[in-house]
């Protein structure tokens, strides 16, 4: 698991160097900065002593922050997603995506890409009277269109899957947190850079 999550953050990495490196060939680079909104699906469950299982399909809401740098097919987001979940204390992330644009129209572009990051999140179980903190690594992939209005700001609208794989055993309760599946929209502020 943590060799194919070094793989993922490496690989992200050298895209995210390709997206800021400059040369005398590439003039339209841009920092972006963004703010972003969306809908979530959230799988997990709770296994007891006697093996019964109770799965859980949580929706929630999240907003968050995201940093980054664009060239003409490539851009990389530094970003930090906050999340509002029943039957949860706190629920954050923080992650890099790298992506692709297809650039198809000078009004629009189509992305596809890759992210990882760290989950954060405090499961209170009511049930079973105690709570247990998700620590792990993510990884997943994202696409989405992304809308120009004009130089400066972009819209995007997209879907992320992410998976975190995360189990815990607390006195007697097996705990396990799967995927999340995102529907999102951002609205992105393009600076030039020099």
């Amino acid at each position: 698991m943590k060799n194919r999550f070094l793989k993922i953050i490496l690989s992200t990495l050298l895209l995210g160097s390709v997206a800021v490196a400059s040369s005398e060939y590439s003039v339209d680079t841009y920092s972006l900065v963004g703010v972003e909104g969306g809908y979530s699906s959230f799988d997990y469950e709770r296994t007891d002593a006697t093996g019964n299982t109770k799965r859980t399909n949580g929706d929630l809401i999240h907003g968050g922050v995201k940093i980054g740098a664009q060239s003409k097919n490539y851009r990389v987001f530094l970003s930090a997603r906050f999340f509002d979940m029943d039957d949860f204390d706190y629920a954050r992330m923080y992650g890099i995506e790298g992506q692709y644009m297809f650039n198809f129209s000078k009004m629009a572009n189509f992305y596809i890409g890759v992210n990882a990051g760290t989950t954060d999140m405090k499961f209170v179980d009511s049930v079973n009277n105690q709570s247990v903190k998700v620590y792990s690594p993510y990884y997943g992939g994202d696409a989405g269109f992304n809308i120009h209005f004009g130089e400066s700001v972009d819209w995007e609208i997209g879907a992320r899957y992410i998976t975190i794989n995360y189990d815990d055993d607390k006195n007697s309760v097996k705990y396990s947190f799967d995927h999340m599946m995102m529907g999102y929209t951002s609205v992105i502020f393009k600076f030039k850079m020099d």
